[in-house]
């Protein structure tokens, strides 16, 4: 599974996995979803785009899932499926892609956990086994 969650106090960790950046990246869009309703009741039924630029990886990662919050907290957008590429730039990092989900119905998704943000607490992208890896902690 490219996502685990663990036990941290008061808040939820979530440990990331990935061949590639990109794969890591998606497999935080998916434990996102995951934290706040069951991903299997979300439907891939709508597209939306997404830029995000960072100067480092790790707050690239942060930018990223801040984005997810910020649409979900404002259209309710649940995403079910993430394609995107991370590449390094001038200055930088950069996250282009696309978001598959739609948009939250109470009557189908009921709310595990309200995120309230993402945190920088432990927060590191490694690269071992050649795999990704990372650790990400919400606030909630």
């Amino acid at each position: 599974m490219p996502y685990s969650f663990f036990d941290h106090t008061g808040d939820v960790g979530v440990s990331l996995t990935g061949r590639t950046l990109d794969e890591l990246f998606a497999s935080a869009a998916l434990a996102f979803t995951e934290t706040v309703t069951p991903l299997t009741g979300v439907e891939p039924r709508r597209p939306e785009e997404l830029e995000v630029a960072a100067p480092e990886l790790d707050l690239l990662l942060v930018d990223f899932l801040s984005e997810l919050l910020y649409r979900f907290d404002t259209r309710g957008m649940l995403t079910r499926e993430a394609q995107v590429e991370v590449r390094e730039s001038d200055g930088g990092w950069t996250l282009q892609g696309t978001l598959m989900g739609e948009r939250h119905d109470p009557e189908r998704h009921a709310i595990r956990i309200v995120i309230k943000a993402v945190t920088y607490h432990g927060l590191e992208i490694t690269r071992r086994d050649e795999e990704w890896h990372s650790n990400v902690v919400f606030d909630v």
